[in-house]
């Protein structure tokens, strides 16, 4: 009996690990890594089992439950997703980025009104402090709620060092497989935006042949295909949604799956020089991945040995590939190569990018978390970011060059009728391009400084987002869910305590 007496903690996401590849940009698709994160500190505390179905979930709780040993189910999703009505106790894990939080049931869903999600669950996770502090006031006192990241630091943690990253601005690879967008290789120019008078062909071919490209500054050959640039003009290009509408687009352009194709074997990507990475959803407004390469572009216009690695976290290349290159056009000529990968990173590439990184850059007006963030600062890269909302709760002046924001009405972001109920943090688009600037002169002119900055990065995520960090708060949160009685189905919400 004794060997069984341990926790179970059931978890499960929208979205598994069988699916993800598929899923990227697609509504909630990061609660999946949110999850896989979270299971090494779980594992410290019981038994984890990932399900898959809410029957499942009630069927291990009777099972278990019949046993005397205690379990709770971990749903990673936001709390209008949440699961309600279960036998088990039910815990929300999600990530908010906004300064209030969702009260109005439309669409006759009431669940869309977080209180009456809180008010049936028997508590929550949040990934941040100030989204914490919102569903304590929410919710009410008594309603258990713990603010607690993701445990990312150990996985990374072999990247970096407690004296800091030596840095390396030489030659330097990693290894992708997926679409490559190389801007020195493209031929860019404004001159190509202008619609000339001759007639355009009335079919192009089907399946072009690529084409080899060589640059010599980077001593190898690339292929280009010609469909890269097909229906430049031909298409006709709607503006990209806000925030507001981001769900709803991305959901509307995941009805048509991508033509399954042979899978490419990875190629080697060469960089040098000072190497700024980024990882955004470009459906995402709030990622601001417009003005972080306009700014880029801006700073280095003049500079060869400045290096901006894009990866798009989306299933649909074109999705946002006229939008990218009509973007990179309008800035051509510049000397400094903006490099976007589109397709899925293997763990292993995924470290190998983050070795070749300089520096990781944040420039959203909003973050429920920003895994890609923590993980390149606990692998000791140092960082270009704001201080606001989820990324207060870690980012200081000594890790990273901050930029500048302020708050303007929003709405959030699942709300179908757009209307501004909440603040995002507008970017300082000048203090953006001079963290680019400033940085870069750290980097080529003040390597002990660089250092310390990794060194302060390292530290600050061990003791911040490590197994060990994590582990003990949420064990004793888990404790006190399990020894509460399972909120009742139908409890009438508490209205004394709503906003």
């Amino acid at each position: 009996m004794q060997e069984i007496m341990d926790k179970l903690i059931l978890v499960g996401s929208k979205i598994s690990g069988d699916s993800i590849q598929g899923s990227l940009g697609k509504p909630e698709y990061s609660y999946y890594f949110l999850m896989r994160d979270f299971i090494p500190a779980l594992q410290r505390l019981g038994t984890v089992v990932e399900v898959s179905t809410l029957e499942e979930v009630d069927e291990l709780f009777e099972r278990h439950d019949a046993l005397g040993r205690e379990v709770v189910f971990l749903s990673f999703s936001p709390p209008q997703q949440t699961p309600l009505g279960l036998r088990c106790p039910t815990v929300a894990v999600f990530a908010w980025e906004f300064d209030s939080l969702p009260s109005v049931a439309w669409d006759s869903n009431p669940q869309n009104d977080w209180r009456y999600a809180f008010a049936r669950m028997s508590g929550a996770i949040s990934t941040s402090r100030e989204a914490a502090a919102l569903v304590e006031e929410a919710a009410g006192a008594r309603f258990p709620v713990v603010a607690l990241p993701a445990p990312v630091w150990d996985r990374h943690a072999g990247l970096g060092s407690p004296e800091g990253v030596p840095l390396s601005l030489g030659d330097r690879q990693f290894s992708f497989r997926g679409v490559v967008i190389d801007s020195p290789i493209l031929g860019l120019s404004a001159d190509g935006l202008v619609r000339k008078p001759e007639p355009v062909p009335a079919e192009l071919p089907a399946d072009p042949e690529p084409v080899q490209v060589v640059e010599g500054r980077f001593a190898q050959s690339w292929q280009l295909s010609k469909a890269l640039l097909r229906g430049w003009w031909a298409e006709v290009r709607q503006p990209l949604q806000p925030a507001c509408e981001a769900e709803h687009a991305v959901e509307a352009s995941s009805v048509k799956s991508p033509p399954e194709r042979e899978e490419e074997p990875a190629r080697s990507i060469r960089v040098d020089g000072v190497v700024y990475t980024t990882i955004l959803n470009p459906a995402d407004s709030r990622k601001n991945w417009v003005e972080l390469i306009t700014a880029f572009c801006w700073a280095f216009k003049e500079t060869e040995d400045a290096t901006l690695i894009v990866k798009m976290t989306h299933h649909d290349l074109e999705y946002y590939r006229i939008v990218l290159m009509t973007l990179l056009s309008r800035l051509a000529p510049f000397r400094c190569r903006v490099l976007v990968l589109h397709g899925f990173l293997e763990d292993s590439q995924y470290r190998e990018l983050i070795d070749a990184s300089t520096y990781y850059v944040n420039a959203s007006s909003g973050e429920g978390l920003c895994l890609p963030l923590m993980e390149f600062l606990s692998a000791g890269r140092p960082a270009i970011a704001p201080v606001h909302t989820a990324m207060a709760d870690y980012v200081d002046e000594r890790l990273a060059f901050l930029l500048k924001c302020s708050p303007e009405p929003f709405c959030w972001p699942h709300d179908p009728t757009g209307i501004f109920m909440t603040h995002r943090h507008r970017l300082n688009w000048q203090s953006l391009m001079e963290a680019y600037k400033t940085s870069y002169e750290v980097a080529t002119a003040d390597p002990w400084r660089y250092r310390q900055m990794s060194a302060h990065a390292f530290a600050k995520m061990r003791a911040f987002a490590s197994v060990e960090a994590v582990a003990a708060p949420l064990d004793e949160f888990l404790e006190k869910i399990m020894k509460e009685p399972v909120r009742q189905v139908g409890r009438q919400l508490d209205r004394s305590s709503a906003p």
